[in-house]
Formats: C-alpha cells, sequence, structure tokens
C-alpha cells in the first residue's frame, strides 16, 4: 500500500475505539438483551442507538480484560428505562418487572428464558385476555377502538389490560424464579 492507512498497526486505539470495535463484536447480544425487554423493535432500535452513543462516551470507564457484555447491557438496561419513562407507553412488562428480568440471568441466557416464561405464561391466560394483548400490542389499537370492537367501555378494556399485564408480571416473575 502506498497511501495512508487510517491506523498503522503500530497505531494504538483510542479507548472510545476499543469499545466501538467490541460493542460491534456483541451487538447481537445486546439486541438480544434489550429486545427482551423492549416489546417494540423501533423502540428497541433508537435504545440500541441509544447505548451505542452512551458506550462511547463512557469508553474511558470500561476496564479492558472486564465483561464488556455485562458492562454495556448495564448501560443498555438503563436506556430501556430512560425509554420508557420518556413515552409513557403502556407496555406488558412494568418498569420493576423490566428491572427484575435484566438482573435475572446473564443476557446471553435471558433472551430464550423470558421468552420460554411468557409463553408458558400466555398460555395460562384466558382467550378473551390473550385477545385483548394481542389487539393492544400486536395490533396496536386504543383502548377506545377496542372498546367499539368487542362491545366493551373504554374503562374496563384498560382494567382487564391491567389485570392482564400483572398476571403475566407475576407470572413471568414466578417462572423465571422456579423454571421447570
Amino acid at each position: 500500500m502506498n497511501g495512508p492507512s487510517l491506523h498503522q498497526p503500530s497505531d494504538p486505539l483510542t479507548p472510545a475505539e476499543q469499545v466501538q470495535l467490541l460493542f460491534v463484536r456483541h451487538e447481537g447480544t445486546i439486541r438480544a438483551f434489550i429486545r427482551a425487554l423492549q416489546p417494540s423493535l423501533p423502540d428497541a432500535d433508537d435504545v440500541l442507538q441509544e447505548t451505542f452513543l452512551t458506550v462511547s462516551r463512557k469508553a474511558p470507564s470500561f476496564e479492558p480484560g472486564t465483561n464488556f457484555v455485562a458492562w454495556a447491557c448495564g448501560i443498555a438496561r438503563l436506556k430501556v428505562l430512560e425509554n420508557f419513562r420518556q413515552r409513557k407507553r403502556a407496555t406488558v412488562l412494568s418498569e420493576a418487572a423490566i428491572i427484575a428480568l435484566s438482573e435475572v440471568a446473564p443476557p446471553e441466557e435471558m433472551t430464550g428464558m423470558k421468552e420460554l416464561a411468557l409463553s408458558r405464561c400466555l398460555e395460562k391466560l384466558a382467550p378473551k385476555s390473550r385477545d385483548l394483548l394481542w389487539r393492544r400490542y400486536s395490533g396496536r389499537q386504543s383502548s377506545d377502538e377496542m372498546a367499539g370492537a368487542l362491545g366493551m367501555t373504554s374503562t374496563a378494556v384498560r382494567v382487564a389490560l391491567s389485570k392482564a399485564r400483572a398476571f403475566l408480571r407475576d407470572c413471568v416473575s414466578a417462572e423465571l424464579r422456579n423454571p421447570s
């Protein structure tokens, strides 16, 4: 090569460049961790970007040789909670459940465990409750839209959704504490 390169082999990487390389290497695990906590794909993508920016900014505080994924996922967890508070969106999981789930297992193991627990708990829900949750989170219907479609009041829909979410939160927590 005759032209100059950005980094000669002897050029040390800056701390920001080091953590950015680690982030890229472990992006799939970090993304899975975020998706396990953030049900909305667009919000999860936003959180991933915010996590990358924060990891880059906090690069000097990362200690090489320690668990990068755990460090980055700790930042991601805080970004999920920040997103949750900013958006004030209804979610299947409460803020307490997000914190509890993120502390249950290493990020690499958590996604599968949570999905299995959630799947088991969804099977235990009454069909009407599953339908309401599907309409709200997959169909993105508002309480008023669901009320009109189902012949319920908007208040009754909100109460039923709240009960279904509480059931799921408690059930998933129990499943994760005592997997069968």
